[in-house]
């Protein structure tokens, strides 16, 4: 929180002087007007002197009242005895306030009035009723004060739970991604060791050129901290990823990218395209020796963009229902946590032959001012 400064304790007191002044102002031009209208005559220099006197009174008070305010607010178990000790308080600076006004504004008609018109002094309301008609208002006056004080003050704390909740919200948010993602980190290495394994059996030589690169590509999805990146990061990404994979096919694992240049910019979440890369690989080409085709493509469509990873293997059982794995599912809530509703993640069968998973988000280009991405 700001705490006060010198300047600010000078600009509030400016404040209150003004917002009183303007109040006399108000109530010097209602007497002049409610008299005009009853065919009456007022003096408007004593009726201006009172008003403006009485209420700059009330502004030299105010900061008193706040304190006081401030020291027994009208809310929790102490409700009642703080009512009593504001009634009490306010009963007793209405007088004292009505009181001193009265004699201020009367020595200042004086000094005005003693050279010009010395007569005038007659036209002003005895000691009497002149204090008890501010009294009544002093009164009136000191619990509007306090009921202005309470109001900003539950304006204030409501709006400091707001941020502070939004925050918390923000921070939840954000753990819950990086749970999310860091789940990634070891579904993905114990599916790369079950390749190094498998891989030990056929070629020693390809197999620690495997682990080598499964270091390196390791590295840089511990390095990553954001939530998003750009598409061309991805892409280089997955490409790291493929180089161990066709290590293991060969020859027969051909990959195909349409990726239109205009978006390797725009953002997209961390370590999604990665899973539905491997999860093609292993439910699709490495259960098919006839299989060998990966495509990865990029489309922009109505203000959103489509990633689509495509097998050729043998696809789903005909009839059988399609279901997300560890990775498909990870990717799937991080996609929920990062843009809602405006986000889908879907697996269809292919052309006759494959499956395809196609991840939908809205489009925002790193190029474009959209506001900062999430980290």
């Amino acid at each position: 929180m700001l705490q006060p400064t010198p300047d600010m304790g000078r600009t509030r007191w400016i404040l209150i002087l003004c917002a009183w002044t303007i109040v006399g102002l108000l109530f010097t031009v209602r007497e002049i007007v409610v008299a005009s209208v009853h065919g009456g005559h007022v003096n408007w220099v004593i009726v201006g002197v009172i008003e403006l006197v009485y209420w700059n009174v009330w502004a030299a008070c105010t900061p008193l009242v706040v304190a006081l305010a401030k020291r027994f607010p009208l809310t929790g178990q102490r409700f009642v005895s703080h009512i009593a000790i504001h009634t009490v308080t306010s009963f007793m600076m209405a007088p004292l306030g009505s009181v001193t006004a009265y004699f201020l504004s009367r020595g200042l008609l004086g000094l005005l009035f003693r050279m010009t018109d010395p007569g005038a002094l007659r036209l002003l309301s005895t000691f009497t009723v002149s204090v008890l008609s501010m009294s009544f208002t002093g009164i009136l006056t000191y619990w509007l004060v306090v009921g202005l004080y309470q109001s900003v003050h539950f304006y204030q704390a409501a709006m400091e739970r707001q941020t502070i909740a939004a925050q918390l919200e923000t921070q939840l948010s954000h753990a819950e991604l990086e749970n999310l993602k860091s789940q990634l980190h070891p579904h993905f290495l114990f599916n790369s060791l079950h390749t190094i394994g498998v891989l030990m059996q056929e070629d020693v030589d390809a197999a620690s050129h495997l682990l080598v690169s499964l270091g390196d590509l390791l590295r840089m999805a511990l390095e990553r901290r954001e939530n998003e990146i750009t598409l061309q990061s991805e892409l280089e990404f997955v490409s790291k990823y493929l180089e161990i994979e066709q290590t293991r096919f060969h020859d027969r694992l051909k990959v195909r990218m349409d990726v239109p240049p205009d978006l390797l910019g725009v953002y997209v979440p961390s370590l999604a395209l990665q899973p539905l890369v491997e999860n093609a690989i292993k439910h699709g080409i490495s259960v098919d020796s006839a299989a060998g085709r990966l495509e990865i493509a990029a489309q922009r469509n109505n203000g959103r963009v489509s990633l689509r990873v495509r097998d050729d293997g043998p696809g789903p059982v005909p009839g059988s229902r399609l279901r997300f794995g560890v990775g498909l599912n990870n990717v799937q809530s991080r996609l929920k946590q990062l843009y809602g509703d405006e986000s889908s993640l879907e697996l269809t069968r292919g052309d006759g032959r494959g499956c395809e998973a196609i991840i939908t988000i809205p489009l925002r280009s790193s190029h474009e001012d959209a506001g900062p991405h999430r980290r």
